[in-house]
């Protein structure tokens, strides 16, 4: 089950989740938009969350599924609030509870002080997070902007949330790389070469492959890490190689 925004034109969060898990996926829009935030004429249209996710979650039960609960994109600080709701209601039919706090990123916020101030809530009960280094930050209750070294909010980050397997995307070992930092019970890092464009949707592709290679294809943690990390690498290439404004979801054979 996945709750984030949905976005009609544009390559990114749930479509981009819908696209390569397929049957996989129970999606729960938090929000609705006709298009990607940095698109011009863009508008946002609430969704009855509390009805959709619970009715969601009970057409789970009656199924008997056991789902593992994906956290994105939140439209409204009160969302938070439902979530946790349902995680208490029906926590025994979840297995594996997953977010990717999205708040900020290169610097700088993009969601209300409202919202970023629920995600801790929510990540204290989760498995595993994927915050970018800004969000990190954020979380550690840093400036987004602050200058210090990763490894001093990493260590805050364990300390406020010991339980919780954190993973932290778009790290820049140096000016040519890009990748990922995994820090758990084992410590494991890998990049790629940083390529000439960037995409919306990018780490939503990652997370998703993350998920189908670790949950479905049975590939253990830091495997399915670095293959999510490979795929992303080669659907970037490709989108720039077909000269394409959004991420063009193709996997190579």
């Amino acid at each position: 089950m996945a709750i984030s925004s949905f976005a009609v034109h544009g390559t990114a969060s749930l479509k981009t989740f819908i696209t390569l898990l397929g049957d996989k996926i129970l999606p729960v829009p938090s929000l609705l938009l006709n298009g990607l935030t940095n698109m011009t004429m863009v508008k946002k249209f609430d969704m009855p969350f509390r009805e959709l996710l619970q009715s969601t979650f009970e057409l789970a039960v009656n199924r008997e599924l056991d789902l593992i609960l994906y956290i994105g994109y939140l439209g409204k600080a009160e969302q938070a609030d439902v979530i946790l709701e349902m995680i208490a209601t029906y926590r025994s039919h979840i297995k594996v509870i997953i977010t990717d706090p999205v708040c900020g990123d290169h610097g700088r916020t993009y969601v209300p002080d409202e919202i970023i101030s629920r995600w801790p809530g929510i990540i204290g009960l989760s498995n595993m997070t994927f915050p970018n280094l800004t969000e990190l930050k954020i979380l550690t209750g840093h400036k987004p902007d602050d200058n210090g070294a990763p490894a001093i909010y990493v260590e805050q980050f364990k300390q406020l949330f010991p339980q919780t397997r954190l993973v932290v995307t778009s790290l820049r070992p140096d000016e040519d790389n890009i990748g990922f930092g995994f820090y758990g019970d084992e410590e494991f890092s890998y990049s790629n070469k940083i390529l000439p464009k960037n995409f919306g949707g990018s780490g939503d592709a990652f997370l998703a492959l993350f998920i189908l290679n670790h949950f479905y294809k049975q590939m253990s943690f830091t495997a399915a890490l670095k293959m999510a990390a490979d795929q992303t690498y080669h659907i970037i290439k490709n989108s720039i190689t077909n000269n394409s404004d959004d991420l063009i979801l193709q996997l190579p054979e």
